[in-house]
């Protein structure tokens, strides 16, 4: 049986190889006090010497190589992948320069981790196939190459409800463009949907974490990709109708910016 973590568990594991940022989680230490925190500590020790991933020896902590190398790897990352599909299915993947391991997260928000081989066969044979869910099979070819801006709470709200909610705020936010074609489509992408997936790449420049990410929201009569820009101060998605090589191109571009900037991983 694979062993699954709380992110307690996680925490504590990263505190131990004096990890000082740790992407995708929240602190749930920030409001414990120092009793409670060391009960969490000496749980974790606990479950991790019982499942033979952990030990002492000679007073110091020895951690089972596998296993270790995959907390060393989420510790020292420069750079980390989230793929989120329909809100319900969340995976972290912290990459380093041979490995990439993953956080999973299973329906009781507990995490299992996965080590997988090199980051080229990662983006190959894991995420792009997950990020394409919905757009295998029949190709849709685009049916117009116009972009529309949308802000990104309403886009999350009007995907959870598979329909447009206040369309005024589209003509607003797009000025003077004529985007009522564009909005016939979406409506009926909404409706029909078959994925929404989302893609975030958290990744270190100039010892400061920055972020890209694109939507890819699938259904039967157009698919669409959506990119996160910053316009005027604000967040928004900007989508347009892809056809599944474009949808391919979109991913490979957001991944190449980052590569330019990222930094080298630190290896100690």
């Amino acid at each position: 049986m694979i062993p699954t973590f709380t992110v307690n568990d996680i925490f504590v594991m990263m505190q131990t190889l004096n990890t000082r940022t740790l992407i995708g989680f929240a602190d749930p230490f920030q409001y414990l006090t120092k009793q409670e925190v060391e009960k969490e500590w000496e749980s974790t020790y606990k479950k991790l010497h019982k499942l033979k991933l952990l030990d002492f020896v000679d007073g110091e902590i020895k951690l089972e190589e596998g296993f270790g190398n995959a907390l060393w790897i989420m510790s020292r990352t420069n750079m980390v992948v989230e793929i989120l599909r329909d809100v319900e299915s969340k995976s972290l993947f912290y990459f380093g320069n041979t490995n990439v391991v993953e956080c999973s997260r299973n329906e009781d928000n507990a995490f299992t981790l996965y080590t997988h081989g090199t980051p080229d066969s990662t983006w190959n044979d894991v995420i792009y196939p997950r990020m394409l869910m919905g757009v295998e099979g029949k190709k849709i070819q685009a049916k117009t190459n116009n972009k529309i801006l949308i802000p990104t709470r309403e886009y999350r709200e009007w995907v959870k409800n598979g329909e447009i909610i206040n369309e005024e705020k589209l003509v607003s936010l797009n000025e003077n463009q004529d985007v009522g074609t564009l909005v016939s489509i979406l409506k009926q992408s909404f409706q029909n949907k078959i994925h929404n997936n989302r893609l975030m790449i958290f990744h270190r420049e100039n010892n400061k974490w920055s972020l890209e990410g694109i939507h890819v929201l699938t259904s039967p009569n157009q698919n669409w990709t959506f990119n996160m820009i910053r316009k005027n101060e604000m967040e928004l998605l900007e989508g347009k109708p892809s056809t599944n090589i474009e949808i391919v191109a979109s991913i490979l571009d957001v991944l190449r910016r980052v590569k330019e900037k990222k930094e080298p991983v630190k290896n100690s």
